[in-house]
């Protein structure tokens, strides 16, 4: 981010679902007071593949809105005038404004460490400056922590297809992101990074009819898989709701859903160890998250 950034040795409780109006990540609940945690604005670590997985289980969130891999993360500030309809798992932000004197780095929140969400920063000429990838859905002027850089999962658009190695660029910023292997001086301050696994995202909510008893941890759902053939879903989260046996359902471990491990265009493989047999109406949606390597600052270097 900038010269203002301190490192830290501090290691969170939890990485998703961070969202507190503590400057430290935690306060006090009656008074509503900050508790010294080691966390504040500013602070930057570094976390293992292991370490990453870890702080973003069910075990140590309430729902794992997302598993987080390798990299930098940071200790931020959402602006106040934020949109956070824009911020949520996966999509990129930025800082609000580049500090420009000492006084702005060492200030007890620096500029360097409020962000707000990407179409904000776009407006502002900032996106490419810096930017940071949520975590998480975040009330705007509240702390969280964000990824920097590293092995970050990142929100794509709706039907859309990703190649290994392939540039990733801002297509709504704040919102989504389109892929492309052009990058030119044009678009060269929007790139986020390279995707690492080739990933196809659904139109739109699948329609599900059936669902088969579970076999070796997996339930196969049947339904209208439009895009589905040949396992073109393979590797994305679904949401699955709407069946009446509560473990068809992906509720019951969270808000991340169940791991697609095949697909045709009538059937829905999912790691759902839970699944009962049962013809009924339901629906599979898609987190759109696909894997990539990102650089800090993405645009820059």
């Amino acid at each position: 981010m900038s010269k203002g950034i301190q490192f830290t040795s501090y290691i969170p409780t939890s990485l998703v679902g961070v969202n507190s109006p503590s400057p430290t990540l935690a306060a006090e609940v009656v008074t509503g007071l900050p508790i010294p945690t080691g966390a504040f604005p500013g602070n930057v670590f570094f976390l293992s593949e292991a370490q990453a997985n870890q702080l973003s289980q069910v075990s140590v969130n309430a729902a794992p809105l997302l598993t987080c891999h390798e990299g930098w993360y940071a200790v931020v500030q959402v602006s106040a005038s934020a949109v956070v309809a824009n911020i949520k798992q996966g999509a990129i932000g930025a800082m609000t404004a580049i500090p420009t004197t000492s006084a702005q780095e060492n200030a007890s929140v620096p500029y360097s460490c409020v962000v707000t969400d990407g179409a904000t920063a776009a407006t502002a000429g900032l996106l490419g400056v810096n930017p940071v990838v949520f975590l998480n859905s975040v009330t705007a002027g509240y702390y969280t922590i964000v990824q920097v850089s590293g092995d970050a999962s990142i929100l794509l658009a709706a039907s859309q297809t990703t190649v290994v190695g392939q540039g990733l660029l801002s297509q709504t910023p704040g919102t989504v992101l389109s892929a492309t292997t052009a990058l030119s001086l044009a678009n060269i301050q929007n790139l986020v990074g390279v995707a690492e696994n080739v990933i196809v995202t659904p139109a739109a909510a699948l329609v599900l009819s059936a669902a088969a008893a579970a076999s070796g941890g997996s339930t196969v759902y049947t339904g209208t898989i439009t895009g589905g053939g040949s396992n073109a879903f393979a590797g994305l989260y679904f949401v699955v709701a709407g069946f009446t046996n509560a473990t068809n359902n992906s509720a019951y471990v969270g808000a991340q859903g169940f791991l697609a491990t095949a697909s045709t265009t009538t059937t829905l493989t999912l790691t759902n160890a839970g699944g009962i047999a049962e013809t009924h109406a339901g629906t599979a949606t898609a987190t759109n998250l696909a894997r990539a390597r990102v650089a800090f600052p993405f645009g820059i270097v």
